[in-house]
């Protein structure tokens, strides 16, 4: 999917928060050349989502209203919300209560980690890694972060300045005239599709024949698992990764989110071995069909859903237009 904008889910309330992104951070906002068929980035699902250049006129106009709802609610100092490179959607400052965990995928990781000389860098943080990459870190005051996102937890503030928190915030508000709808509120298809193919993927014998060659070449390294999702998500590991963040464990001052030693190690030799035994172009061979067949099953739908998305790529640029 090529949208690079953090999506709320249904489960906002619990703190959750999905960025779907593309094929990974670029110069700029123009989309890549045309990815041949072959190349494990290539979803044809992705003929129905919105391009890297348009997620970006959205997510510009998005941010260009939700400035300018702010400044009606009495924030100064805030007049480059829409500059390149955009924010991330605003995380809850720590100390006040729950925080927002912002979730995020992009197709150059949609089978997993498969580069090893990031692996030995991120670990598997490498989507949280390219996501930070392509937006500014900021650090949003309670009141900012309530009037932006609408996500009012019991005894937060109702107004900021004198004036009352809109409903959903300014970037819900900023969201649903550009897009029709608050964060959260409209099905993804696309997305929704997607992970459908990789859930009915992984099923297939030639996708199961993958995930078996990878694992003897695991076994081989030392590590054992049934398949990459297995080595990713290690409760083993992670809970010795929590202990090693304890006061006196060795991760006790590393940055948040610093991947541990043991995590680096796990991830390296996993991109490897998925390089050793060809795991990618089976998996993407499976994932292509699946994801044809579901473009048959679903084409009415689909085309509707890129109509929807190009008139809110009209009013994206409309909105930019206006408030040049």
């Amino acid at each position: 999917m090529r949208r690079a904008t953090p999506l709320p889910l249904a489960a906002a309330a619990l703190g959750l928060v999905l960025a779907a992104c593309g094929h990974g951070p670029q110069d700029g906002p123009g989309d890549p050349r045309p990815l041949a068929t072959g190349d494990p980035r290539h979803q044809p699902l992705d003929a129905y989502d919105t391009t890297e250049a348009e997620a970006h006129e959205i997510n510009r106009a998005r941010w260009k209203l939700a400035q300018a709802c702010m400044t009606r609610l009495g924030f100064t100092g805030l007049g480059d919300l829409d500059k390149d490179p955009l924010p991330a959607w605003p995380v809850r400052p720590s100390g006040y209560g729950a925080a927002l965990l912002v979730l995020v995928a992009f197709d150059d990781h949609r089978y997993g980690v498969t580069d090893p000389v990031e692996a030995a860098r991120h670990g598997y943080h490498g989507p949280q890694a390219a996501y930070e990459r392509r937006t500014s870190k900021r650090t949003w005051t309670l009141t900012e972060h309530l009037a932006l996102t609408g996500e009012l937890l019991t005894g937060d503030p109702r107004t900021a300045h004198g004036h009352r928190i809109p409903d959903h915030g300014c970037l819900g508000q900023a969201s649903h005239t550009v897009e029709g709808a608050y964060p959260g509120q409209r099905v993804d298809l696309v997305r929704n599709l997607k992970t459908r193919s990789l859930n009915e993927g992984r099923r297939d014998p030639a996708w199961k024949k993958a995930d078996q060659a990878w694992s003897a070449c695991m076994k081989a390294a030392g590590h054992h698992y049934a398949t990459p999702m297995d080595a990713q998500s290690d409760p083993g590991r992670e809970q010795q990764d929590l202990g090693d963040r304890l006061p006196g464990g060795p991760l006790h001052d590393a940055p948040r989110g610093e991947p541990s030693a043991r995590e680096k190690r796990t991830a390296t030799a996993d991109a490897r071995c998925k390089q050793r035994t060809g795991y990618l172009r089976a998996v993407h061979t499976v994932d292509v069909r699946v994801q044809e067949r579901l473009i048959a099953e679903n084409k009415r739908q689909l085309e509707e859903e890129r109509e929807r998305q190009k008139d809110t790529v009209r009013t994206a640029r409309d909105i930019l237009r206006a408030h040049r």
